[in-house]
């Protein structure tokens, strides 16, 4: 009850200052190039324009609707990629500030979370209006999108605290993440289906939460179908356990985090 308890006291305090420095941040973003929020739209459309042209157009693979399929999986990887990279550095990205007034280090890494989730709320409207433009009729199972979305967050953010703890005293842990990212490319089902993976296999690939998060997507989005129930309650009651030790690593650390970095 104590991590729980700090945890809603830490946020309700510094509410605003998760505020600014979310809200700096994508000002930030903006301010260092020509497109400005334009970018925000172009990204996951270019990323996925990448591998619609390598597989679908060079290898001639994919079939109707590889466009759509893409996208679907591209958006919530992309989410995870660049949250779990970023996360390596929300505390030492701010060192400035840690030097000179104490502040919890949650805040530092809930507004690094808010940042990405924003960018990801805008490459799902994208989606959405993609998925619409191709043909497809979306149902009332998609409403599923917003019981799978809050389990990936919680999956992000113990996975952002674990690494923003690491980050502090293993300055190489954001280029090893980076290789981690392109493996969960690999791993994931993004450019093919799971029943086009052997069944052994299949079980293994299943242990990568984003193999159910993205069948999931795929269903409720393309199919009309419900999301994977049973894996995803399995992944929040995990990713809850995990969220806990995490923040019980961070609490018990942060007031030393000052004197590493």
């Amino acid at each position: 009850m104590f991590i729980l308890r700090k945890l809603v006291q830490d946020i309700r305090q510094h509410k605003d200052l998760i505020y600014y420095l979310t809200v700096s941040e994508l000002k930030s973003n903006t301010a260092r190039t020509y497109l400005g929020l334009l970018w925000w739209i172009l990204d996951p459309v270019l990323y996925m324009l990448i591998f619609y042209l390598l597989v679908q157009v060079i290898l001639q693979r994919g079939g109707e609707g590889y466009a759509v399929f893409l996208f679907v999986a591209l958006i919530p990887l992309k989410w995870t990629t660049s949250c779990l990279v970023d996360g390596t550095k929300a505390i030492i990205s701010n060192q400035r500030i840690i030097q000179q007034v104490y502040v919890p280090k949650i805040v530092f890494i809930l507004s690094s979370l808010m940042v990405n989730t924003f960018k990801f709320a805008i490459g799902s409207v994208v989606m959405i209006i993609f998925i619409a433009a191709s043909g497809i009729q979306l149902g009332p199972e998609s409403l599923y999108y917003l019981l799978i979305v809050p389990v990936q967050l919680i999956v992000l953010l113990a996975g952002m605290i674990f690494l923003a703890h690491l980050g502090v005293y293993v300055r190489d842990i954001r280029n090893a993440i980076q290789y981690v990212a392109r493996m969960l490319f690999f791993l994931s089902p993004v450019l093919y289906t799971m029943d086009q993976v052997p069944g052994k296999l299949a079980s293994l690939l299943y242990l990568n939460p984003m193999t159910s998060l993205i069948v999931s997507y795929r269903s409720i989005l393309l199919k009309q179908g419900e999301p994977l129930f049973i894996h995803l309650l399995v992944m929040a009651l995990v990713s809850l356990i995990l969220l806990y030790l995490a923040l019980k690593l961070l609490f018990r650390y942060e007031k030393e985090y000052a004197k590493v970095i």
